[in-house]
C-alpha cells in the first residue's frame, strides 16, 4: 500500500511541475504538417492507448507490431493474434490486425495490417458552398511483414517491412517504409529498455501533375514520413499470484513535431482484471488517458479513452488471443 500511495503522489507531482513547464519543458520546435502518411501516428490497440503510448518496452504481444517489432519475440507462445477498433476524431474508422507466429523458440514472423477510413465526403467549391452533389474519398491502409529474433534471454531484435498507402480523391500515395526495434531486459527484477525508429523511408509524393499558376505541369512536392524515434523504460514495482503495478515512461522524438514524454500505468488484479492510465506531457492535444482489460484462458478484451482537448475523444476495443 504505501509504494501505492508513493507512486501515485509521484504521478501528482510530476503532473504540478511540468504545468509550469519546469520539468518538462518542450524539447523542440513545432514541426506540424510536414510529413506524409500522418495516419502511422496513431495508437494502436487499446492497452497501448490506454497508457499514453507509453509501450515501447512493455509490447510483449501482437501489438508489439505497431510498436516495437522486438517485443514479437517476447510473446511466450506459438501464435498471437490481435484486432482493433476504433472510433477516431472526425468520424474516421480505424481497423487494425496483427498476428505473430514463432517458429523454433527464438525466431518469430509477424503480419500486419491497418486501415483508415471516412464517410464519402461532398465537394464544395466557391459557388455552391453547401455541395454539389458529388463526393470524394479518403482513406488509408498499411501492410507489413515483420521478423523478430530473440537473441538471448534478455536481448531481441526485429524488424519491419511495410507497404503504405494514401487516397485523397483521385489521388494516390505508396511508399516502402521500415521499422527497427530492439528491447533488453537488464537482470534487475523485471527492468528493461527498449528502443524503436519507426516509418523511416525516403520521402513520398502523388502520382501525376497538376497546373500551377504559369498553366505549366508540375509534379507535386515530395514530403518525408513521419519518422519517429522512441526510448522507453519499464519496470514492475511488484508482481504476484494476487496483483502487479507496472510503469512505463517513454521518450518520442518526431521528425514532425516537438518531443514529449508519455507515462504509462497499468494495476492487474488476479492476471484477470487490469486497470490502466497514462499521461502526455508536451502534447497540445492529447493529454491523459484511462483503460481497462479482461483476460482469460489466453483470451483478452481492453477498451481505452483518451482526452483529445478541442478534437473531443478517442476509442479503443482490442480483443486478443494467444495459444
Amino acid at each position: 500500500m504505501r509504494r501505492i500511495l508513493y507512486l501515485f503522489s509521484l504521478m501528482l507531482l510530476v503532473q504540478t511541475l511540468s504545468a509550469q513547464n519546469n520539468l518538462f519543458p518542450r524539447l523542440g520546435g513545432q514541426r506540424a504538417g510536414t510529413s506524409s502518411f500522418s495516419f502511422l501516428k496513431i495508437d494502436i490497440s487499446a492497452r497501448a492507448h490506454g497508457m499514453a503510448g507509453a509501450y515501447t518496452a512493455i509490447a510483449d504481444d501482437a501489438t508489439s507490431l505497431f510498436w516495437n517489432p522486438a517485443g514479437a519475440a517476447q510473446i511466450g507462445q506459438t501464435l498471437g493474434i490481435m484486432v482493433d477498433q476504433s472510433q477516431w476524431i472526425a468520424d474516421f474508422q480505424l481497423s487494425s490486425f496483427a498476428g505473430i507466429w514463432q517458429l523454433g523458440g527464438i525466431h518469430h514472423i509477424g503480419l500486419s495490417a491497418l486501415a483508415l477510413y471516412a464517410p464519402p465526403t461532398e465537394i464544395t467549391t466557391e459557388y455552391n458552398p453547401d455541395g454539389t452533389g458529388e463526393y470524394f474519398n479518403y482513406g488509408n491502409m498499411l501492410i507489413g511483414l515483420s521478423y523478430a529474433l530473440r537473441m538471448t534471454d534478455r536481448f531481441s531484435f526485429g524488424l519491419t517491412t511495410k507497404l503504405v498507402e494514401e487516397q485523397l480523391a483521385d489521388l494516390y500515395m505508396r511508399s516502402i517504409l521500415l521499422d527497427l526495434g530492439t528491447f533488453y531486459r537488464t537482470g534487475y527484477k523485471d527492468l528493461r529498455f527498449a528502443v524503436a525508429l519507426l516509418n523511416f523511408g525516403s520521402p513520398a509524393r502523388p502520382g501525376g501533375t497538376y497546373l500551377n499558376n504559369d498553366s505549366l505541369k508540375t509534379e507535386y512536392e515530395a514530403f518525408a514520413p513521419p519518422t519517429i524515434f522512441r526510448l522507453g523504460v519499464a519496470y514492475e514495482w511488484f508482481q504476484s499470484d494476487r496483483q502487479e503495478l507496472t510503469t512505463s515512461i517513454q521518450l518520442n522524438h518526431p521528425v514532425d513535431d516537438a518531443e514529449n514524454i508519455t507515462l504509462g500505468l497499468e494495476y492487474g488484479l488476479g492476471d484477470l482484471l487490469f486497470l490502466r492510465g497514462g499521461q502526455v506531457f508536451g502534447d497540445e492535444v492529447r493529454t491523459w488517458t484511462v483503460g481497462l482489460g479482461i483476460r482469460w484462458a489466453g483470451f483478452s478484451f481492453d477498451y481505452s479513452y483518451a482526452d483529445m482537448a478541442d478534437l473531443n475523444r478517442t476509442e479503443h476495443f482490442t480483443l486478443g488471443w494467444t495459444f
